[in-house]
């Protein structure tokens, strides 16, 4: 049997419980290993282990990806280029790319002379283990993501105050945010942190359109979490007024539950990734 490691962006970084990490390198590490139909295995890259196959998941390491005589993916979740980072270069060292967004890997196309698939941030089900049943008329709202991504909310405000609902922010709160009615904090080294807890909570979570440039390029990793805890996701006012109602909550969150089943489950990605090696692996050869 062949094995796999992944080199994880949290390793490069020295630091853990890192969002893309956890759903493109632990999720999928460990549905990988639970399906009996891939002839191989994978693990989190290991210094001295020898491996067939290298996934570089948002990991720029060049030396050792120029040494690696194995298949090699760089996974990508972010327009890094464009932030000065040696896109090129580590490309030009690999056999094949994988993106979170069909504007990613689109976007590389221009710039990039190597097969690129684009893979879904998926989810781990038996990481969302329960689903929020609605009851009564929607008093609070939810956003969660990084800090300095919160300053979008200064869209939804006014609609906030007019339907009489309050915001909680689940963020690293370094700023806290001052939108919100409520901060929670990711602690995730706490054991007594459960973001699933901190998100149903709420009754809606709300994803105001990205106002930067870079948001294009963002994946609907932070909807499809929602939709595993039947959770209804607001995009706009008409949205958020359809959602007061708990029956239309719950008649949202069947919905999309079946969706995250048939579409989003992590094992999917799996196979695709899989997959994706095989077809490299006959190029090479």
């Amino acid at each position: 049997m062949e094995k796999g490691g992944i080199v994880l962006f949290e390793q490069m970084q020295g630091e853990s419980n890192m969002g893309s990490s956890r759903i493109r390198g632990h999720w999928l590490i460990r549905a990988w290993n639970e399906d009996k139909t891939i002839d191989s295995s994978l693990e989190v890259f290991q210094q001295g282990a020898k491996y067939d196959f290298i996934i570089f998941q948002k990991a720029y390491w060049l030396e050792y990806a120029e040494k690696f005589k194995g298949i090699k993916i760089l996974d990508i979740c972010d327009p890094d280029w464009l932030a000065g980072s040696c896109v090129k270069r580590m490309t030009d060292c690999v056999d094949g790319v994988t993106t979170s967004s069909q504007v990613l890997a689109d976007s590389l196309k221009e710039i990039v002379d190597k097969p690129i698939k684009f893979i879904p941030d998926r989810q781990d089900l038996e990481f969302h283990p329960f689903m929020k049943k609605h009851e009564g008329r929607a008093k609070w709202v939810c956003w969660f993501g990084y800090s300095h991504n919160a300053e979008e909310l200064y869209q939804v405000t006014s609609s906030l105050k007019k339907l009489n609902l309050k915001l909680k922010v689940i963020s690293n709160c370094r700023p806290p945010s001052k939108y919100a009615d409520e901060n929670a904090q990711y602690d995730w080294k706490n054991p007594d942190f459960d973001f699933n807890k901190e998100v149903t909570k709420c009754d809606i979570v709300i994803m105001p359109a990205h106002i930067t440039a870079l948001g294009k390029y963002k994946s609907l990793n932070k909807t499809y979490t929602s939709w595993a805890l039947g959770m209804p996701v607001a995009n706009s006012k008409d949205d958020l007024e359809r959602f007061l109602d708990a029956g239309e909550r719950n008649k949202e969150a069947e919905k999309r539950i079946k969706e995250v089943r048939e579409k989003f489950d992590i094992r999917l990605s799996v196979k695709e990734f899989s997959n994706f090696i095989k077809q490299l692996k006959e190029k090479k050869k």
